[in-house]
């Protein structure tokens, strides 16, 4: 994912009042710095979109669509503490809420609140120092390590590997898997899926 520095000129003086800025496009993507500026980021390219949207598909079946309703793709934000690039907002790749969040976070996932279940983020291309890949295998790591959120898999088309972290004791254990490895989810082990199909974007 790309970061650009948007045209828009606030400088907030809180998350909240960056929510309820009502001048700002639904159609475009935000981050906010600690600082109180915006950027903008940049589209998903379209691999990264259909892999995301598949592992949503198989969230959503889970438990005969037991998750239906609480399974985000891109569209739910939430509140972090600032940590490498500073960003004070995410917007995953794949979310499951928790249920309160169905009613409490209609703005976004703010601090205080529960945790989400599991998150998912999908990396794009970059080198072990490039922003792309700090951002997901680093700082959205201790991000969501310091919001103790369960499980938060670590998609990598361009490694060619799933990385799946789970808090164990508060902190992240990790598992790599690749090739024809199936992938099981542990906080619901009901989704089931091959490195291979979720990184070409297949259903099983």
């Amino acid at each position: 994912m790309t970061y650009t520095l948007t045209t828009h000129q606030t400088k907030y003086q809180s998350y909240q009042e960056y929510l309820d800025d009502e001048q700002l496009s639904s159609e475009r993507n935000y981050r906010l710095l600690s600082t109180g500026e915006l950027i903008e980021v940049a589209s998903e390219d379209d691999l990264n979109l259909m892999i995301a949207h598949v592992l949503g598909i198989l969230l959503s079946q889970v438990n005969s669509g037991a998750l239906l309703k609480r399974v985000r793709v891109g569209n739910k934000e939430m509140q972090v503490p600032p940590i490498g690039d500073q960003c004070v907002n995410r917007k995953p790749d794949v979310i499951v809420l928790h249920p309160d969040h169905l009613i409490e976070a209609r703005q976004a996932i703010k601090v205080g609140m529960l945790p989400p279940l599991f998150i998912a983020e999908v990396v794009s291309p970059g080198y072990e120092n490039s922003d792309n890949y700090q951002r997901d295998y680093v700082w959205k790591r201790q991000q969501y390590q310091w919001w103790q959120i369960p499980e938060y898999w670590i998609i990598d088309p361009h490694r060619q590997k799933v990385t799946v972290l789970v808090l164990v004791e508060g902190t992240y254990q990790e598992t790599v898997y690749a090739d024809s490895d199936l992938i099981s989810a542990k906080i619901f082990p009901e989704l089931a899926v091959t490195v291979q199909n979720l990184l070409k974007g297949d259903l099983p």
